[in-house]
């Protein structure tokens, strides 16, 4: 167990450190801290991203994964150590039995779902097919190369998955599935920790409570992070849409446009969210533009490049040239009556939809009135609007590939769909 738990321990504290040190400018910056919620789940999305996304950049000079793990390890420490007095703060909170209770809750279900993951070989289709081939490939030739990525499917797919897995490859010294399953678990630690610190703070009470609950039975999660974790990045979609939510409504607008910026180097889906989201922060926020403009081009233009030069098609799902005749408009109908029959699937326990529908009705003005909101539901009426179109034009059989594909497209909406839920009904509490 210890070959195991001390690799992934090591790419934890390297995402910890990274992310804290790429904070630690973003502070700078914005001349604000995030003060209700610890920023370990911040420090480590964006550790994640920094590292493998350099990791991918120092290979194309040539530099291994190893040798840029180590360096970006160390630069961790540093990141560490400039923010040495962040690493305990946390809200003015009493830790009484209601919230002992709210955590214990998290932590249990946490433990629960990570030995559900690792007890199971995996199974689901994306991770035989390629995500974990991804790793195998990328930790043997130890440096990102066209070649090691042509032969799988999807391979215009970002590498945040794979890279990760990849290294804890690396630290173990062989293709190892519960150090990959370890190590990616970190990413639902953090979801759940950010998440269960907003509840708390901005929320409160029996409703986080009932907000947790609510979120962690989802059948969607509990089968994505026990079963398929390592199989799919759709659970990382969702983390990083949810987390720059949070971000923004604790008014951390860069934080925000930064965590939305990563969606498309977790997944291409992403890259509609970050996208919308993105252009609607450089409207409301002019004095934030020039980092803005900055971190996009850094984030999108080196990977866009590399799937130009490998020659591969960015996505499968505009072929325009292979669509056929088709009733377009019941071909649209079905897409959009295959998100209503999942958001009201009673069976997979997705009452959070109801909630949120509506909420967003009945707060409409509040949404109206607040400009953080305008940014987040955009980004989320985008996304969906998106994946009827895909599932509208896409060259595939139709009602397979919605079968295959609407609950995973769902999860990416979810966690950030519970926290707005949460925010506008403790606005409605508090004026009622």
């Amino acid at each position: 167990m210890r070959e195991i738990l001390i690799p992934v321990l090591l790419i934890w504290i390297n995402y910890l450190g990274v992310g804290s040190f790429i904070a630690y400018f973003i502070e700078k910056v914005e001349k604000k801290m995030v003060q209700e919620v610890h920023p370990f789940p911040f420090w480590f999305l964006l550790g994640a991203v920094g590292t493998t996304f350099g990791q991918f950049l120092f290979s194309q000079i040539g530099v291994s994964l190893s040798l840029s793990f180590s360096f970006f390890f160390m630069l961790g420490v540093l990141g560490l150590y400039l923010s040495r007095k962040c690493w305990w703060r946390r809200p003015n909170i009493d830790w009484n039995a209601k919230h002992l209770f709210f955590w214990s809750i998290i932590i249990v279900f946490s433990l629960f779902f990570f030995t559900r993951s690792v007890s199971r070989v995996m199974y689901t289709w994306d991770s035989i097919a390629f995500w974990v081939p991804k790793m195998s490939a990328l930790w043997s030739e130890n440096i990102v190369r066209a070649e090691a990525l042509v032969p799988f499917n999807h391979p215009e797919y970002p590498l945040l998955l794979p890279l990760t897995g990849a290294n804890a490859f690396l630290l173990t010294q062989a293709p190892n599935e519960v150090a990959a399953k370890g190590a990616l678990f970190g990413f639902t630690i953090a979801l759940l920790w950010s998440m269960g610190s907003w509840l708390y703070t901005k929320i409160g009470g029996w409703r986080a409570i009932f907000w947790i609950v609510l979120f962690i039975s989802l059948f969607i999660f509990r089968e994505h992070v026990g079963g398929e974790y390592v199989g799919t990045a759709d659970i990382l979609v969702g983390t990083y849409m949810c987390a720059g939510a949070v971000a923004l409504l604790y008014k951390r607008p860069l934080l925000a446009q930064i965590l939305w910026f990563s969606l498309p180097w977790v997944k291409s889906e992403g890259l509609v969210f970050a996208g919308v989201t993105s252009f609607i922060l450089f409207i409301y926020y002019p004095h934030l533009r020039l980092w803005m403009t900055m971190v996009g081009t850094f984030l999108l233009l080196p990977w866009r490049f590399f799937i130009q030069a490998i020659h591969v098609d960015s996505s499968q799902y505009f072929k325009f040239g292979e669509l056929y005749a088709r009733p377009w408009v019941e071909y649209a109908v079905y897409s959009i009556h295959a998100f209503r029959e999942e958001f009201r699937n009673l069976q997979k326990w997705n009452l959070l939809f109801f909630f949120f529908i509506t909420l967003s009705l009945t707060r409409f003005r509040e949404i109206c009135a607040e400009k953080s909101l305008h940014i987040i539901y955009a980004g989320l009426a985008m996304q969906l609007v998106m994946y009827m179109i895909i599932f509208t034009v896409a060259p595939e059989e139709q009602a397979s590939f919605i079968a295959a594909a609407v609950s995973r497209l769902t999860l990416h909406l979810a966690p950030t769909v519970l926290i707005m839920s949460s925010y506008l009904h403790a606005k409605k509490y508090q004026s009622a």
